[in-house]
C-alpha cells in the first residue's frame, strides 16, 4: 500500500492513479490509508487503474 504522506492530491482524492499517477479513466479500489493533514486524520479510499498498471503487478 502506498505511503499517504507520499501521494499527490489527485491520488488522494481519487482522480489519479495511486500507484502510477495517470489520469483514471476506468478505476479499481486498492484499498484505505489513514492520511494526517494537521491535527486532523482521516480514512482515504485509494483507486488505481483497471486494469491494474505495470506499477501494480511489479508489486504483486
Amino acid at each position: 500500500m502506498p505511503d499517504a504522506d507520499a501521494l499527490t492530491g489527485p491520488q488522494l482524492e481519487g482522480w489519479d492513479c495511486a500507484l502510477c499517477g495517470r489520469r483514471l479513466i476506468a478505476d479499481q479500489l486498492l484499498g484505505t490509508v489513514a492520511w494526517t493533514c494537521g491535527s486532523r486524520t482521516r480514512e482515504v479510499e485509494l483507486w488505481v487503474c483497471r486494469p491494474l498498471c505495470g506499477e501494480g503487478l511489479e508489486g504483486a
